[in-house]
């Protein structure tokens, strides 16, 4: 078997999955198996599972599709898997990330180890400071319901050379795909969504980072930070014709050029001259540029991107 596989299924890193599993969502998958139903019989529940994937009888159950309110207004999209499905996904991707880890750049944020809001807005002030004043404040058009699945596969295929692991993925793409008349989508709600997430977005992180273009990611929200109002224009029309290429767009109704003089909102957390506000568990938070308590962000989990 080969070696990627048998880390995803040692012991010690499918328990470290489902504890991690165990902590989250508390919503059962089609088959109503609850996560304290699945801990009555944990160990023997996991052992099943490798012993399933060892002997290629591994076969995820569909999602579960239910819809939240988004706090912009609308619905949230998402798709549920079993306890079961969910472990394994885990598992998978607590193996992947640490190779991906040495790949992601360091301007993407969002669902990494050890990083987030704080230093995403720590890297935000450290930008204005050094004279970039300009800001292309991008959102990507539906972007989990619009990850094209062959382009995303030759980045998969490219980065793992395991076929069991991509027999896996393969399988998961399949039952969590949105669209499959056009063959896009994955559903958020999957463990293993946000990572394909961050892969596909890589692509676009090194395009920009290759044309020397100053980066702030999170997850699918991003911005682009410029030293003049000419740079950021040109920065819109070169964003613009990578996202083409990678089969996304922008929404044009949520896309702006701005700039710390006017203002802006990224992650939830409001931009100025002066400094940032942010409110969290009912309380508004200001802090001045050069003063207060940058940490205070570092518990800060944006709404919206709950895995």
């Amino acid at each position: 078997m080969a070696a990627l596989l048998e880390q995803v299924l040692a012991f010690e890193n499918v328990q470290a999955a489902w504890e991690e599993v165990s902590k989250g969502g508390k919503t059962p998958g089609v088959d109503n198996v609850s996560i304290r139903r699945f801990a009555r019989r944990w160990e023997e529940n996991l052992r099943n599972l490798t012993a399933d994937v060892r002997a290629n009888r591994y076969r995820p159950s569909k999602l579960r599709v239910v819809f939240i309110p988004k706090r912009s207004g609308g619905w949230r999209r998402l798709g549920i898997p079993t306890i079961r499905d969910r472990v394994l996904q885990r598992a998978v991707m607590q193996v992947l990330m640490q190779r991906y880890e040495r790949k992601f750049l360091s301007c993407s944020y969002g669902y990494r180890p050890k990083r987030s809001v704080f230093h995403a807005v720590a890297a935000i002030l450290k930008y204005k400071d050094r004279g970039f004043q300009w800001v292309l404040d991008a959102d990507i058009d539906n972007c989990f319901d619009e990850l094209d699945h062959d382009f995303l596969w030759s980045l998969l295929e490219a980065d793992i050379s395991d076929r069991q692991v991509l027999q896996l993925l393969d399988m998961w793409l399949d039952v969590g795909m949105v669209n499959r008349k056009e063959k896009k989508g994955i559903s958020q709600g999957m463990p293993i969504s946000p990572l394909l997430c961050n892969v596909y977005l890589h692509e676009l992180d090194w395009r920009l980072v290759k044309g020397r273009w100053t980066v702030v990611r999170y997850a699918d929200d991003f911005i682009v930070l410029t030293r003049s109002e000419r740079e950021v224009y040109r920065a819109y029309e070169v964003v613009e014709r990578h996202l083409r290429a990678m089969k996304l767009r922008y929404e044009k109704s949520k896309t702006q050029i701005t700039s710390f003089k006017q203002g802006f909102r990224f992650l939830g957390v409001e931009f100025d001259q002066e400094g940032y506000r942010y409110t969290w568990e009912g309380k508004r938070i200001k802090v001045t540029s050069g003063r207060g308590p940058l940490w205070s962000l570092w518990d800060y989990f944006p709404h919206g991107y709950e895995e």
